[in-house]
Parts: C-alpha cells; structure tokens; sequence
C-alpha cells in the first residue's frame, strides 16, 4: 500500500487526520524508547535541541491551560449575569474582582510552581510538554459541554497522553 492509500484512508476516517497521524508518531516513539532503539531516542534528543528555544511557549501553553481550568471553576458569565465562586449571581465588582485580582494570584502560583515542576520532571521539555497542553487544551474546551463524545477526540488524548507520561518513564 502506498503512502497516498494510506493518506487517503486517513482523510476518509472518522477522526482529523493530524489526531490520526499524532497518534501515530506517540506509539511509535514510545515504542522506540520502550524497546530502547537508539535511532528514536537520538531523534528526539535533536529534536529536542532544534526545539529548546520553544521551551517558554509550551510552558505558558501548559499554565494558560491550568489557569482555564481555574477560571471555569471560579466564575461564569453570560450577557445578563456574572457568577463569581459561588453559585450566586454577583455583581460586576465581584466579577472584576475575580477576574483580575484572584485570577492573577492564581496565575503567579502557577507561574512559580509549573516551570520548575517541567523542567525537572522531563527530559524532553518541549515534546513532552506539547503532548500535555494538547490533551488539557481538549478536556478544557470540552469541559462545559455536557454531551461531548470523546470517542471523536480519542486519538488526540491518547497520544499527547503518551507522549507526556511515556517519553520520561522509558528512558
């Protein structure tokens, strides 16, 4: 079968072709480390080098994810109510309150705690990284929508998850 089939049978499938072709790539490489092929891991190791300079993209990916998943937890707001930590409509004070004030406290924790936590918790920052904010960026977006079917996401999860939790694990 050529590449072209294989394209092909991609496109027609029922998930995105980048989901498909990401996942792909996740068990390959974590099928590589596990076995340790040394082409894989001197791959990714260049890779990783030819990235680095994109180390402080990822970890901002990674906070601005976490900092969403605090913010639907902290407020809710429509056209005509603001809701602020509580189940309670609020005012508008409250709501800016929450939004600027306890927002940015939480983004400085964040700040502090995450990029420490990476570095020293993975040997490819970048890879690994990129791998965790795709999967947090799907389950946050998917977050409020009560009738989401993850099976049309699957293949996305699936390989940023091995990504993240694999690449260390192995080598």
């Amino acid at each position: 079968m050529k590449l072209k089939d294989i394209h092909v049978q991609v496109e027609e499938s029922e998930y995105k072709p980048w989901q498909v072709y990401f996942l792909v790539v996740s068990v390959l490489t974590t099928f590589g480390l596990y076995f340790e092929i040394r082409t894989v891991s001197s791959i990714l190791q260049l890779m990783e080098g030819a990235l680095s300079g994109w180390g402080w993209v990822v970890i901002l990916g990674i906070q601005g994810v976490l900092i969403g998943f605090v913010a639907e937890l902290l407020y809710d707001q429509g056209d005509e109510y603001a809701k602020s930590a509580s189940h309670l409509f609020g005012s508008k004070d409250r709501t800016l309150f929450f939004r600027i004030g306890v927002m940015t406290m939480i983004s400085g924790i964040i700040t502090k705690i995450v990029p420490p936590l990476l570095e020293n918790s993975t040997e490819y920052l970048v890879l690994q990284t990129a791998g965790a904010v795709v999967v947090l960026g799907i389950l946050l977006i998917h977050q409020g929508i009560s009738d989401w079917n993850v099976r049309t996401e699957w293949p996305a999860i699936a390989a940023g998850t091995a990504l993240f939790r694999r690449l260390n694990s192995w080598v």
